[in-house]
């Protein structure tokens, strides 16, 4: 790219044929034989492109930076789960009280209970 033209230019450019070579499998020297570009230069923009993309934050990745996203479907799970049984706990205190607790009680309300219970005992 004699012509120097704009930065984003040259890097589009030189981002393709890093994509290319990466993907081509052919070596650096022999791809840019092939494609007309000096080895030193596709090395040089091969490295700054990973520094770039290393440095970049991976919520900024987007199609400008050669990020892929796959449609990902949501399968229902294949084995159900039975709802457990709302058995709780019960609680047998002295004097024949009996508290019987489900499942998801308010701790300071059962404070509350024991401590009018205990007064009575």
């Amino acid at each position: 790219m004699a012509d120097g033209g704009h930065l984003g230019d040259r890097e589009h450019f030189w981002r393709e044929h890093v994509a290319g070579w990466r993907s081509s499998g052919l070596s650096l020297r022999l791809y840019s034989e092939r494609h007309g570009l000096k080895a030193g230069t596709l090395g040089y923009w091969n490295s700054r492109l990973k520094a770039q993309a290393a440095d970049a934050p991976a919520c900024s990745a987007g199609p400008e930076t050669g990020a892929m996203f796959l449609a990902v479907h949501v399968a229902d799970p294949a084995v159900s789960v039975p709802e457990p049984r709302n058995e709780g706990v019960e609680l047998v205190l002295p004097g024949g009280y009996v508290v019987r607790i489900g499942r998801g009680f308010d701790a300071m309300t059962l404070d509350r209970l024991l401590d009018v219970v205990e007064r009575r005992s």
